[in-house]
Order: structure tokens, then sequence, then C-alpha cells
């Protein structure tokens, strides 16, 4: 009796151990269903469900101080809300169009947990379909930052610097996150000459 209590605790321990973030690269930004980004592709019924938006990675040592993305969705799914002002940053959004974000902090936004990920918003959602699968992206914003139309973040260490952010399945035109559908593997991104969207 006593190892089979060792094993139910046991276990439950190696399988959270087991997970691990999807996308290796610097400076990346997803969409995922744990705010540690190590799921951007589930199984959901019809209701009211939650995902994260995520930067992975962040090369600036004090955090994000600001950041740019345009969030959109395809699918059976409509998004209710999308919260940027993450444990009460102040965060304001100046984005006027729909779906983009410009969003601003009074104080850097840090990870408060253990793993390399600052999460920038929560999305509420609602799934209104199983039948088909529902797909989110992320894009640059229409004012964009940088000179290219890509999402992007304000350093926390030097407000002049804003730095690139590489969408975790390789570019605009391939889903960062999916419900109900064959999973995209992150890879070589696009502009590095690659395609980072597989199918399994």
């Amino acid at each position: 009796m006593r190892k089979l209590l060792l094993a139910l605790f046991i276990l439950p321990a190696l399988a959270g151990a087991a997970q691990a973030q999807l996308d290796p690269d610097d400076d990346g930004i997803g969409v995922y269903f744990d705010p540690c980004a190590c799921n951007n592709c589930i199984s959901m019924d019809v209701g009211a469900h939650r995902a994260f938006l995520v930067i992975t990675h962040p090369t600036s040592p004090m955090g994000v101080h600001g950041w740019e993305a345009k969030l959109t969705a395809t699918g059976p799914l409509f998004l209710t809300n999308v919260d940027v002002n993450m444990l009460g940053s102040g965060a304001i959004n100046v984005g006027i169009l729909p779906g983009e974000y410009i969003v601003g902090v009074v104080t850097p936004m840090i990870n408060p947990f253990t793993y390399p990920a600052v999460v920038i918003g929560i999305i509420d959602f609602y799934l209104s379909s199983t039948a088909t699968p529902a797909h989110f992206f992320i894009d640059g914003v229409f004012f964009h930052s940088l000179p290219e139309k890509v999402p992007a973040y304000l350093d926390g260490a030097d407000l002049n610097q804003i730095k690139e952010l590489k969408q975790s399945t390789g570019g605009r035109t391939f889903p960062v996150a999916t419900i109900n559908g064959d999973c995209a593997v992150a890879t070589e991104g696009e502009t590095w000459g690659g395609v980072k969207a597989l199918f399994r």
C-alpha cells in the first residue's frame, strides 16, 4: 500500500516536470493554453475558455516595457475579452484598429514564475463548435514601430530599444495556436529562410 501511495505522489510530479516551453528561440510570441507557453494545440468542448498571450525567452533583462501585436482568430471562436493589464501593471492599449494592441506599461513586466516567459495578455474566448478547427494568428500592427510590420516589444532596460518578436510557429501566415485541429510544430523561422510550421 505504501508503494502505491508513493507512486501516486511521484507520477504527477514527473508529468509536471516533463512540460517544456515549445519555442526555444529568443524573443518569441505566441498564444498558449497555459502560462508557461508549453501548449499551443488542444482539444476543447463548446463553451467559454481562456488562453494566454506570451512573450517567450525575452532578451531584455529588465522585462517588457511595452509591446505591439495584432491578434486574430479564425474558425468557430469569438474573442470575448483580451486583458492586457497584467498583475495591475498599469498597461494602456492605444491600438485603434480591431485586434491591434499597442500597449505601454508603467512598470516593466517580468516573469513572476520560474520559466522564461512573460504573460502579456489573458485571452477569454467562446468556442461555438467542435466540427472545424479554430486558429489564432499574430501579426504586426498597421502603425508599426520597426521598419517592417512585425510584432515588437520595448526593452525594459533601454527605452530607446524596440525588439522584434518572432511568431512561435514561423510567421504571420501560420497559426500560433490551434484548437481541435492539426498541431503546428516550432522549427526554423520564415524570416531566416525556412518554414517554421510543419504539421504532424
